[in-house]
């Protein structure tokens, strides 16, 4: 089944609006190459022109700078100090021990010596000058490590759980239905494999081919997607990867025995927003229809190109398919869904209650072997004082060559672990101060997330990876530590920590001052509610231990933080 785009700018029907400067860029960009061959070779600047700054997020990368030199920098009259971010793509965040010895080592060598667990579990390398690009787009590429997409107007990285496949009861493989997800949607054009490749294809099996230049598009058209396009497979009982986020997914449907009957898809999800712009807001998926297994990539494909031809071409923050769902309703969207297919999904099947497992700690795997999940500190692998996690993680996974699994909790999986090495793996943990389930790790610090802002972002307007583990920690001297609450703190309300899906969300609103969100639920499955706006950072311990004692005192035996503010403090707030 192949879709073709469709040849209008937007679809029959919609306003003829101007269409976005980006989208006039992506038409212009000849595959997205446009002058991005040029401008990487230019030796005479550290940075790209702004219409090139765009074309290359589809190539993977961000064009940053570090926010804490420009004040300096400026003052000695010298440009900002630029930089790139380069982001892999992972399906369902699975990778071998020679793809993450290689990330470890181009980290240490072209990047800034720390690696960054994304919440789509994705890589980001940090740091990166211009003249590197090339050298680290290749190496990874040589590994079978693709960057192509991980940013920009296409399918990003496809979410699963990092490691139902290898758990017992479970017959489909959901990491590879992930995998053929992915390769569906990846672009045509060839401008990524002759920029970075020299026009070279690193096949899975070792081969290389050279490509034939093609600048065409089969399914994404010349200018690809509205905005960016987010899938996932989620489990119900297992919501580790926040399922009713995403714009599309598939839920699984499992039977008393946990056998799959095949999946509800979910569509319109999404967290982000613009503060002060009250069109835009955080929406979580509705349940369309139920599909047999077999259906899931025509399914899939089908409601993607109705993003694809409706979605907002004009105005880029009412672009995400969420906002096509809000506007035009559900009944519309089964409808366009149907026409499309040939035929109608059948009404959407009842799942059972949901849970989440972040799968730290020890767990034995189908065939005998262990697995150990273990926390990464806001995704950061990194060596501090305190906890060593980039060299004992290599140290580890050169010794005992163990599968690596990312979480979109943005934490690590080691898999395949011998049972006769689970003790001396047991030590080098605790060696070089890596956490698991059990010991030293609080229970608040473990469920709590945060965005990298600051110096790196250019969203951020408020500090987010550099301020959380402080707040946390003033939060375990006061005596939470045991509590299990979800804490999620972003930048900015592009929301990439996922705040709107949290118990307690908190968003930058500028330097030191942020919202504060609560009532989510612990599932994923309710978003939070506005709390108190513009708490300033000084305030914001005192605020949450505030909320967090009247929890205490208020709540009944059993009942979750987020369930007891949805109930008790924001039932009648206004999402925002």
């Amino acid at each position: 089944m192949s879709i073709a785009p469709l040849e209008e700018t937007q679809a029959p029907g919609q306003t003829q609006l101007p269409p976005s400067k980006n989208e006039q860029l992506k038409q212009a960009s000849t595959g997205l190459a446009g002058t991005i061959p040029l401008e990487i070779t230019d030796t005479t600047s550290d940075r790209l022109s702004e219409d090139a700054a765009q074309l290359i997020k589809f190539h993977g990368s961000y064009q940053q700078d570090d926010r804490d030199e420009r004040k300096q920098r400026k003052q000695q009259g010298l440009d900002r100090a630029w930089q790139f971010m380069v982001r892999t793509k992972f399906p369902g965040g699975r990778l071998t021990s020679e793809q993450y010895l290689l990330a470890d080592e181009l980290a240490s060598t072209l990047a800034n010596n720390t690696l960054r667990i994304t919440t789509r579990q994705d890589f980001q390398f940090h740091g990166v000058g211009k003249g590197n690009l090339k050298q680290l787009i290749r190496a990874l590429n040589e590994r079978w490590m693709t960057t192509y997409g991980g940013c920009g107007d296409v399918a990003r990285n496809v979410l699963t759980c990092p490691v139902a496949d290898l758990l017992p009861g479970h017959a489909l493989n959901y990491q590879q239905l992930a995998q053929e997800i992915s390769d569906r949607f990846l672009p045509d054009s060839t401008a990524y494999y002759e920029l970075w490749l020299d026009g070279t294809k690193f096949l899975a099996d070792g081969t290389r081919i050279k490509v034939q230049p093609k600048r065409d598009e089969s399914f994404y058209g010349p200018t690809y997607m509205p905005r960016k396009h987010k899938m996932a497979i989620g489990l119900p009982h297992d919501n580790c990867i926040d399922v009713f986020t995403n714009d599309l997914a598939l839920e699984a449907v499992l039977d008393d025995t946990g056998q799959l009957q095949g999946f509800n898809l979910i569509a319109g999800g999404g967290l982000g927003s613009t503060h002060g712009k009250a069109e835009t807001f955080p929406r979580l998926g509705d349940r369309i229809g139920f599909l047999p297994t077999e259906q899931a990539l025509p399914v899939l494909e089908a409601a993607t190109a109705i993003y694809r031809d409706w979605g907002d071409r004009s105005n880029r923050r009412h672009a995400r398919l969420k906002y096509v769902l809000e506007d035009r309703g559900v009944a519309w969207f089964q409808e366009e869904l149907a026409r499309r297919l040939g035929f109608a999904l059948e009404p959407a099947a009842e799942v059972g209650a949901y849970g989440v497992d972040d799968h730290l700690g020890w767990h034995q795997q189908a065939d005998g072997s262990w697995l150990v999940g273990v926390w990464i500190e806001n995704g950061r692998i990194k060596d501090t004082p305190e906890r060593q996690a980039k060299t004992g993680l290599r140290s580890i996974v050169e010794r005992f060559q163990p599968g690596l699994r990312l979480t979109a909790q943005q934490n690590i999986i080691l898999t395949h672990i011998a049972p006769e090495a689970r003790p001396e793996v047991e030590r080098l943990l605790a060696e070089y101060g890596l956490l698991t389930a059990d010991g030293p790790l609080s229970t608040l610090r473990r469920y709590a997330m945060a965005c990298p802002a600051m110096p790196t972002c250019g969203l951020a307007v408020a500090e987010s990876e550099r301020y959380l583990p402080d707040v946390v920690a003033e939060l375990e001297q006061r005596g939470y530590g045991n509590e299990r609450v979800w804490i999620r703190m972003s930048g900015c309300p592009n929301a990439c920590s996922r705040p709107p899906s949290a118990e307690v969300g908190i968003v930058g609103r500028s330097l030191g001052l942020y919202n504060v969100y609560v009532g989510g639920s612990f599932e994923g499955t309710r978003l939070a509610r506005l709390y108190r706006p513009d708490v300033r950072a000084s305030a914001l311990v005192d605020t949450l231990a505030e909320l967090l004692d009247q929890w205490r005192s208020q709540r009944r035996p059993g009942e979750a933080f987020g369930d007891w503010a949805s109930t008790n403090l924001v039932a009648e707030a206004p999402v925002v």
